[in-house]
């Protein structure tokens, strides 16, 4: 029997992800990761295992987006969006520039039960409230650092200007949510002068699909205020708990740091390396992160080492988990009648199948 191309475009996505894992191991040194696992000692698999509640409130934001209040409309099984989201996870830290791996593959993933222009939608909508809630944890960082620890004067006028830029951020990302994004990205990609030959005529040909997209992004914000609103919320919760990490991974050298502070080493890590987002899999970037922040708060810098050192072991293992997922046989869409769910399944995937090859 030939295989569909969502299975061939799985199996590709897994390979590169084997490559991926392989190529961290190998950078990382077998040698080093055991050395360093031993060191931690038990406070390893504490790191590890708060992982899983950070994963699942992803996984309950993201099924927030994609159920949009009808309920005739298909419900994707949560462990299914559960699947699918540690496994985008895994892609989107395993590949170069991120999103470019683990959104084309969720969008995949997504198409069989929504149709390509809902799963595009639902995919576009988690990453800009996945990127807002950095914004506006990165804002309440600087609040926190302002008021619980020492800055100077410099110091003070820096943080001023990166929460002034955060606060702008955050106004564009919510006109992108009134408004839509998808056609004005193809518009503005089509102006660039290496891509546009490509841009320009795909954004012409698929206008009213792009346009259907847009559409359902603004509707979330527009006509699902409260979903909107806990979806940012459960994000900005899952940041916050990304820093216990490195209160423990600290605790676990003896390092005294208080939980603030472990807010302050996460922040300036995600933003350094967010910054240089085109570093692939943020090598040197995490490292660079974490001694400057250590350095900021008067600690000895060359703990930023052992704690990046640590934070990639555990990710190792995570996407090694997501990876392995992409394999596991997840719930068939056939058997949720899914275009008697979502009546723009059956016209999209019969009209719109090119789309579907180009996006995907």
């Amino acid at each position: 029997m030939k295989k569909s191309s969502t299975s061939i475009s799985r199996n590709i996505f897994f390979i590169i992800g084997i490559i991926a894992l392989f190529a961290m191991v190998w950078g990382l040194g077998f040698n080093t990761i055991i050395e360093h696992v031993k060191r931690t000692g038990w406070w390893f698999f504490a790191i590890i295992g708060m992982w899983l509640p950070i994963y699942l409130i992803n996984t309950i934001a993201s099924n927030v987006i994609i159920r949009d209040g009808n309920p005739d409309n298909c419900k994707v099984p949560f462990m299914h969006v559960f699947k699918i989201t540690l496994s985008g996870f895994a892609l989107k830290a395993a590949t170069p520039l991120g999103f470019v791996g683990g959104d084309p593959y969720k969008i995949m993933e997504y198409k069989q039960f929504l149709g390509v222009e809902k799963a595009t939608s639902s995919v576009l909508l988690y990453t800009m409230t996945h990127i807002s809630a950095h914004c506006l944890f990165w804002a309440l960082s600087i609040v926190a650092a302002a008021l619980f620890l020492p800055i100077g004067l410099v110091n003070s006028i820096i943080l001023m200007a990166f929460f002034a830029l955060f606060v702008v951020l955050l106004i564009l990302m919510l006109r992108g949510y009134r408004r839509g994004m998808t056609v004005k990205m193809f518009s503005f990609l089509s102006r660039i002068p290496l891509i546009k030959r490509w841009m320009k005529p795909f954004g012409l040909k698929y206008q009213s699909q792009l346009a259907n997209i847009d559409q359902q992004i603004s509707h979330l914000y527009l006509s699902r205020r409260k979903a909107f609103f806990l979806a940012l919320g459960l994000e900005l919760i899952a940041r916050i708990l990304n820093c216990l990490e490195i209160y423990v991974i600290l605790k676990s050298a003896n390092v005294e740091i208080s939980l603030i502070q472990s807010v302050v080493v996460y922040s300036f890590m995600s933003l350094f390396t967010n910054i240089l987002f085109f570093s692939p899999m943020q090598l040197g970037t995490r490292e660079g992160g974490f001694v400057l922040a250590l350095k900021a708060l008067s600690l000895q810098g060359g703990l930023g080492i052992y704690v990046s050192l640590i934070t990639r072991v555990r990710e190792l293992i995570w996407i090694g988990i997501g990876i392995l997922l992409m394999k596991i046989k997840g719930i068939n869409p056939a058997k949720l009648q899914t275009s008697q769910c979502n009546p723009q399944y059956a016209e999209t995937n019969s009209n719109d199948e090119p789309l579907e090859e180009d996006m995907a």
